[in-house]
Parts: structure tokens; C-alpha cells; sequence
């Protein structure tokens, strides 16, 4: 029939192409869709501003505090009460185990002058403060001793116009100490003591204080064993020493004299009891 061939006549692939024009343009209308776009990707935001991390807080570092000066430091002593500073019978006995059979007074307070005797000398000159102190006549002094057949326990006390005159003395003795490990004292009669001593130790109290250990020997005779020291309180230094009469007991002098700490130890407390008794 003539319709029939007109249809078959006609191409097939426009409506191809129709179809898929038309399928591309539904993909992306999407008709079917809430009629929205797509949401973008969710971001955080901020609600605020962002804090700033604290840094830690350090608290400042306090200065370590100045050591405190040691009691007594500004304490005056003058001739009318420095003889609170020189030790008992019972302090000696308590601090040397010599002496605890009891000692009896040997030089008595008020009859020695300060200083080498007439015509005494030390050799070197520069070690004469080992023995005296200090190197100029002080504004007082006394002296004080105790003893029995076995040990000898001497003292002196040498008072300054002032503290700081007395700390300048001390730092000027402690240095003789250090740089006279023997030297030699004579007398007027052509006698002689020879001193050999020991380095310094510092005291463990709570006053400057320093004390050595000593060998002394007479002419020629053997030597014996000896502790001094000395302790630095408000405007007076105070001097001790302990001195064992046997020789043979220098071999054995802490079962003698004891410890050079004890003996320090009984002075301190001597002297800070006298600092107590000025107010």
C-alpha cells in the first residue's frame, strides 16, 4: 500500500537521537528532585573567637633571703662585762674528759696584761697575731685558766672599739692562721715554744668561729698536743685553747681534750648566755 511505503521510507536514528537529547536533558533538570541544589559541603564555623591557650603562670622566682647576721653580730662588750664571756669550772669539765675529775684555777681573771711578756718575740713577725690577736693593744682584755695534772685549759678576750672593728680584726686573724703553720714564740730568758699547726677548720655553731689543731714544743722537749680557737662575738673575739701536759698523749688527744667541736661548742654557748645577759 502506498501509505505503508511512505513510512517505511522514512530513517530511524532522528528519533534516536531524540530520545537520548531528551534523556540527558532529565538526568540533569532532575524534575523529579525537591527543586533545591545541592547543599555545599558542610563547614565548621565559629561560634566565637577562638580562645588563645593561657600560658602557664610562673610564679617569680623570691630572692634567697640574706643570711641572717648571728646572734650577738652588734653585741658591746666593754671591760665591765667581758668576763661573761670567759668559761666556768663546770663548762670546762663538762667539755674536756680530762678534766672531769675537776680542775682547779690556774691564771685568775684580771692579772694578765695583753700581748707577748716583756721582751717576747715571734718568729716571723707576721705570725704574731697567732698569739696575740690582734696586732694593736685592744680596748679591754682579760684572760682566764684552768687545769689539773692533766690538761690546761687557757682563754683570753679581746674587746674592740666596735663590731665591725672586731670583724675586720677577725678576718685578719683567720688569714695569719692560714698562712702561719709554724712559727715560733720566745721569751725574754732565751726560751722558745715552736707551734706547728694544723689548717683551719670552721666552726659548726652559729658564731664566726675557727679552731685548729696544734703541736707545741718546749726547747727541746717532746711536743704535746693542743686545740685552739677562736669565735668572734659582737665587738670581741674570745680565744681558747686546751693544751694536754703529757706528751705521750698527743697519740691520743680526742681521749685527753675530746673534740675541738665540743670545746667550741662550750664557748659559743658561754658567749651567746653573755650576749643574753647585756639586755
Amino acid at each position: 500500500m502506498p501509505g505503508r511505503d511512505e513510512q517505511r521510507g522514512r530513517p530511524w536514528w532522528p528519533w534516536v537521537l531524540g530520545v537520548l537529547a531528551l534523556v540527558v536533558v532529565l538526568a540533569v533538570v532532575r524534575p523529579w528532585g525537591d527543586g533545591t541544589s545541592p547543599s555545599p559541603s558542610p563547614s565548621v564555623t565559629s561560634t566565637g573567637p577562638v580562645p588563645t591557650p593561657t600560658p602557664t603562670s610562673v610564679a617569680p622566682t623570691t630572692p634567697a633571703a640574706s643570711p641572717l647576721a648571728p646572734p650577738g653580730a652588734d653585741a658591746v662588750f666593754d671591760a665591765a662585762t667581758l668576763g661573761a664571756l670567759l668559761l666556768t669550772r663546770g663548762d670546762v669539765e663538762d667539755a674536756v674528759p680530762a678534766a672531769e675529775a675537776g680542775v682547779t684555777q690556774g691564771l685568775a681573771p684580771g692579772v694578765t696584761p695583753w700581748g707577748l711578756p716583756t721582751g717576747g718575740a715571734v718568729d716571723p713577725a707576721e705570725c704574731t697575731a697567732a698569739v696575740t690577736v690582734v696586732a694593736a693593744p685592744p680596748v679591754a682584755h682579760d684572760a682566764l685558766a684552768w687545769g689539773n695534772e692533766e690538761v690546761q685549759v687557757a682563754q683570753d678576750v679581746v674587746v674592740l672599739p666596735d663590731p665591725a672593728a672586731a670583724r675586720a680584726a677577725f678576718a685578719a686573724l683567720v688569714t695569719t692562721a692560714d698562712q702561719c703553720p709554724t712559727f715560733t714564740v720566745h721569751d725574754a730568758a732565751g726560751g722558745e715554744v715552736r707551734w706547728v699547726t694544723q689548717p683551719a677548720i670552721e666552726g659548726q655553731g652559729v658564731l664566726p668561729a675557727i679552731v685548729q689543731e696544734v703541736r707545741v714544743q718546749d726547747g727541746d722537749s717532746e711536743p704535746r698536743a693542743r686545740y685552739v680557737g677562736h669565735t668572734l662575738v659582737g665587738n670581741a673575739i674570745v680565744t681558747w685553747s686546751a693544751t694536754a701536759r703529757d706528751p705521750g698523749a698527743r697519740e691520743r688527744a680526742s681521749e685527753v681534750l675530746g673534740a675541738t667541736d665540743e670545746l667550741a661548742g662550750a664557748v659559743e654557748e658561754r658567749a651567746l648566755a653573755a650576749v643574753r645577759s647585756l639586755s
